[in-house]
């Protein structure tokens, strides 16, 4: 009772997940167990916690749940299964667990307010017959794993809404100056260049006067999920302030950047919220970049630089709309 109450006060997943599998086998003596989260939205269970297992077996840790099958049974009974010999169990069917070797196990749902949250799973590799007191300390432990588990991803989202943007989904402008002072102090240690760029939507006070403030909204938005499709995984971006957003490139010199927004990803950008906004009005974006170090060792030196090659380039009105803040060599 005292392991599964300190569970409630954590509250990163992973910590919980681990814990409650942890004191899950030593309850129940079993060799081997995992932890899968239920995403209902897309009938899916993911493991997120495993021990015990070969890689075989952990590679498929994601699996659709089957109508009529055995996650899906236990889903919907929201009670404890015991399999005390698998070869004997007409739903126990799953290929994958036949080949690792799984003779027994408990099934545990995680019940949340009357919802599944996930399924705790602990294995051994030869039939038993598990005790009733390790079912009964099994259920405490998993209430109380249920109550965790939902404070945990309860903090978590609201961790994400204080660093996120509400309109465009990108980070913040306060996230994107932590980022940028973390990725400074990295680029100043291991002598490497970065970029950054600042993508401005041109002419949009025209279109929110045109279409209004809602349309506005949904194009802003339209425009953070084209700039999440078109950047890097590696890339950051963030709601600057305004239509105009923010773009880290780590490990990606001025020319570089220049080239990867010139061949690809202005376009991506241009035809992924255009299309999404739905008026029928072209929008059409206008970029400016900059480098650490040669154009600015700071996040307002950078800013500015990339600022001032962004209002350069509109003023000139390239056919490109793309500046840089200083000359470099085009591909």
């Amino acid at each position: 009772m005292e392991t599964a109450k300190a569970l409630v006060s954590h509250l990163d997943v992973d910590n919980v997940l681990s814990i409650i599998l942890e004191k899950a086998m030593e309850i129940t003596k079993t060799r081997a167990g995992s932890i899968a989260l239920y995403s209902p939205d897309t009938a899916t269970m993911r493991i997120h916690a495993h021990r015990g297992f070969t890689r075989r077996f952990i590679a498929n840790r994601e699996w659709q749940v089957r109508q009529g099958g055995f996650t899906d049974r236990i889903i919907k009974s929201r009670a404890a299964t015991v399999i005390n010999g698998t070869a004997n169990n007409d739903f126990f069917t799953s290929p994958i667990a036949i080949q690792e070797g799984i003779k027994s196990l408990i099934c545990m749902p995680l019940n949340y307010s009357g919802e599944v949250v996930g399924i705790l799973y602990v294995n051994d590799f030869a039939p038993r017959k598990f005790e009733s007191e390790d079912l009964q300390n099994l259920e405490i432990l998993a209430s109380f794993a249920s109550i965790a588990i939902h404070n945990a991803q309860a903090h978590a989202t609201i961790r994400l809404q204080a660093i996120t943007d509400s309109i465009t989904g990108l980070f913040n402008r306060r996230c994107f100056e932590d980022l940028m002072s973390r990725e400074l102090q990295r680029a100043e240690r291991h002598e490497r260049e970065f970029s950054l760029a600042l993508v401005d939507v041109n002419d949009f006070k025209k279109y929110n006067d045109t279409y209004g403030h809602l349309a506005g909204d949904q194009a802003l938005s339209a425009l953070g999920e084209a700039i999440r499709k078109a950047i890097r995984s590696i890339d950051i971006a963030a709601r600057y302030g305004g239509d105009e957003i923010a773009i880290i490139l780590p490990e990606t010199k001025l020319d570089k950047a220049y080239n990867m927004f010139a061949n690809r990803i202005k376009q991506e950008i241009e035809e992924g919220f255009t299309a999404i906004s739905g008026t029928g009005h072209v929008l059409s974006v206008s970029i400016g970049i900059a480098a650490y170090p040669h154009d600015g060792k700071s996040t307002p030196e950078l800013v500015l630089s990339a600022d001032r090659a962004l209002l350069a380039t509109k003023k000139q009105k390239h056919t490109c709309a793309i500046g840089c803040a200083r000359p470099i060599a085009v591909q």
